[in-house]
């Protein structure tokens, strides 16, 4: 994958999780259906999410834009945030019956999960890639 290509992924990625943040307080915290437990756990990640992890992937993407020598660490970095989030995300999801609260949940929050594990381990392979 060229570095432009993988800079388009990143944008998509930074772009998808402040839209999710955005539909998330906007619609999704006031669905009924949501636990207390649930409500607690996705609260506690905007900061991280917002502050560090899209930050991390714009600054991927704009470094792999530029061609810099530097693009394979702000990749790797932002590929290891990736999978940290997605790990976490899944475990929470699988302990607490997420996937199996109706379909449309299941595959959303499936699909988000696996995105994110997926494309940072993509990344970080890539990273090593670039690097060596």
């Amino acid at each position: 994958m060229k570095p432009k290509t993988m800079a388009i992924l990143q944008t998509v990625f930074a772009a998808g999780i402040v839209l999710w943040w955005a539909l998330f307080f906007a619609f999704f915290r006031h669905d009924p259906t949501n636990t207390a437990a649930y409500l607690a756990y996705e609260t506690a990640f905007p900061l991280a999410d917002l502050a560090w992890l899209t930050p991390l992937l714009v600054q991927a993407a704009r470094s792999n834009i530029r061609g810099s020598v530097h693009s394979p660490i702000w990749t790797a970095a932002a590929g290891g945030a990736l999978v940290f989030l997605g790990v976490l995300d899944f475990s929470f999801n699988l302990q607490n019956g997420i996937y199996a609260r109706s379909l449309g949940d299941g595959l959303l929050n499936g699909f988000i999960n696996a995105a994110c594990i997926f494309f940072g381990l993509w990344s970080i392979a890539w990273s090593k890639r670039q690097a060596g």
